[in-house]
């Protein structure tokens, strides 16, 4: 009986927990922290410098399809994902890979986002706005550039890199112009000289760099009379020129067959629009050109325009080509301008007199006409690279001239083009994700700005080499967002890196390797590291000296700084010999202006 009992219990008590067992299954598990994060949470996470999960965008999540939902369910069984600061040492996923990856949440992506709107408190975007059609454009063995839809923001841009955010302030489309933020962009001239026997045989390499030295030297020596004379309008020209010059020096081989196929382009025009002129003419010209001079065939195609033939508007083009050549950007932009206005459906013309306006900073001037050229190559192919590269210049110019929020979409159809057709790591990316360095750092998003530069940096290193000069403005830029948050370490590396290249494309005697000197001692200072901040400093005055004289203020400044580095040395007597010296200088410079400015009056009186 006993023994009865004590089984009907037991199987009682199987069947309860039995119960109770199916009952537990079917509660639902908690979220955990990792899938759950609140915006204060994330926002902590950032300023720790911890990174935390992005919350998904739903509204904006297509609805997946049947083959989505199949992938959705397939990656429940998946291992628990690497943590985010291992995420580096994973094999690149596909974009298949990732698309899943996105859909079923069990991966975020760190992107780059650029805002138009005022601050929104920066909010973290998932993966998980995908569209379709990017799916379908993209390769899938190809890095995706995918961003977000959502037309109150600037595309995201999927990284490697932390969340680097923008976000813009209202613009004023009537307003004036903003002054410049951006040193002029280098262009990397990697084509050939077209092969002809007529290629300016004379003109030698030699001689090109001859001549663009002397320019600079007449430049700088201009630029300084713009200044003690207060000319500011005369001043800003020459500089933005002086900067060309020397961004052609740097990039001499480039800028060197640049100049070649311009003057091939002039030489072959001659023989084409022959009926337009003598032989005797056209043998006068040839060899003008041959000889490196450009004025006559500069005439002669201005006399074409006049003519308002058919070959008006090659002539206007050419002739503003040969203008660019001789670094006289304004009017080359003139002359871009006759050339688009007498031909407005040809996207050479549109294209190099949009990039000259906003190289000059007139803004409102590029825009219609790379408006223009996104228009119509949009009518050829809306997957070209030319096409690309058209909306990337249509894009940079909006940002630069305030208006972020329109170009945002130009930068995610760029940027996910070139890298579809040319690839992640390619050169056309590595000044993409530069020039998007550069609006967030304008916006004081330091932060964000650094890996981006640093991504830039990486690219056109792979791409280039490490001691290529294309990559003066990069490290420049990355060496002074270093310093400026305080990395003083990294910073000094980089301008090491800067005044190597710079010593070895421009010379020992160049300013801008004296300025990159004085950047460099400044971060070996600030790391107490003072003989070799001293040793900097000293360079970069023996260049200042070779350059301006002993009594330029631009010498009294490393003066100074030196001074305040042999106080903090204990070396006093040197300090307040220095210190003397530049100070004698500044008084003598004030004096001298005084006096310009006071015989000035005087003129003014007379007449």
């Amino acid at each position: 009986m006993n023994t009865s009992l004590l089984a009907a219990i037991g199987v009682a008590v199987l069947v309860v927990c039995f119960f109770l067992l199916r009952k537990s299954s079917k509660k639902e598990v908690p979220p955990t922290p990792e899938s759950v994060q609140e915006p204060l949470e994330e926002t902590a996470a950032r300023e720790k410098g911890e990174t935390a999960e992005e919350p998904s965008l739903v509204d904006e999540e297509p609805e997946p399809t049947d083959v989505e939902t199949l992938q959705k369910e397939k990656s429940v069984g998946k291992e628990p994902e690497e943590e985010q600061g291992q995420v580096d040492e994973l094999a690149e996923p596909s974009m298949d890979e990732q698309v899943n990856d996105a859909l079923a949440q069990e991966r975020t992506f760190e992107e780059i986002l650029l805002s138009d709107q005022e601050i929104r408190d920066a909010d973290e975007e998932s993966f998980a706005d995908i569209l379709e059609e990017d799916k379908s454009e993209a390769d899938g063995s190809v890095e995706d550039i995918l961003f977000l839809e959502d037309e109150d923001q600037l595309e995201a841009i999927p990284d490697e890199a932390s969340d680097l955010i923008l976000e813009e302030e209202p613009a004023d489309e009537a307003a004036a112009e903003p002054e410049p933020d951006f040193v002029v962009e280098q262009e990397l001239v990697e084509e050939e000289p077209a092969e002809d026997e007529a290629i300016v045989p004379t003109l030698t390499i030699e001689v090109y760099e001859t001549r663009l030295r002397k320019r600079e030297k007449e430049q700088q020596q201009a630029l300084a009379e713009a200044i003690n004379n207060g000319d500011d309008i005369k001043r800003d020209h020459l500089q933005i020129e002086l900067v060309a010059i020397t961004d052609r020096i740097s990039l001499l081989q480039d800028s060197y067959n640049q100049e070649l196929e311009w003057r091939q382009a002039a030489l072959n025009a001659f023989d084409e629009m022959a009926a337009a002129t003598d032989a005797a003419l056209r043998d006068q010209l040839k060899e003008s050109l041959l000889c490196g001079e450009t004025e006559a065939a500069e005439e002669f195609f201005a006399g074409i325009v006049d003519k308002q033939g058919p070959d008006a508007p090659v002539a206007a083009f050419l002739s503003g080509q040969l203008a660019e050549a001789r670094v006289d950007l304004y009017h080359a932009l003139e002359r871009y301008r006759k050339a688009v206005e007498l031909d407005g459906d040809n996207c050479d013309y549109l294209r190099v007199a949009g990039v000259m306006a906003r190289k000059l900073y007139r803004y409102r001037d590029a825009r219609p006409v790379l408006e223009k050229l996104v228009e119509l190559l949009e009518k050829e192919d809306k997957n070209s690279v030319d096409l690309a590269l058209a909306r990337r210049e249509l894009g940079y110019t909006y940002a630069l001239s305030g208006s972020l929020k329109q170009a945002g979409p130009l930068y995610k159809q760029a940027m996910k083009t070139i890298a579809g057709s040319l690839g992640p790591e390619h050169l056309e990316m590595g000044l993409s994700w530069s020039q998007i360095a550069e609006l967030q750092e304008a916006k004081g998003q330091y932060e964000q700005a650094e890996p981006t530069y640093s991504k830039a940096l990486a690219i056109m290193e792979q791409e280039l080499g490490l001691e290529h000069p294309a990559l003066d403005h990069v490290l420049e830029k990355l060496a002074g967002l270093d310093a400026e948050i305080e990395q003083d370490n990294k910073a000094a590396a980089l301008y090491e890196r800067l005044c190597a290249i710079r010593e070895k494309s421009l010379g020992e005697t160049h300013p801008k390797l004296a300025m990159a000197l004085q950047n460099l001692a400044e971060s070996y200072r600030l790391q107490g590291q003072y003989e070799p901040s001293e040793e900097s400093y000293k360079k970069a005055l023996a260049i200042m000296e070779e350059n301006h004289g002993d009594n330029h203020p631009a010498v009294a400044a490393v003066l100074q700084e030196l001074a305040k580095l042999c106080r903090r040395q204990k070396k006093n007597d040197e300090a307040e010999r220095l210190q003397q010296r530049a100070s004698e200088i500044f008084e003598q410079s004030i004096q001298d202006r005084e006096e310009n400015i006071n015989e000035d009056d005087l003129n003014l009186q007379d007449k």
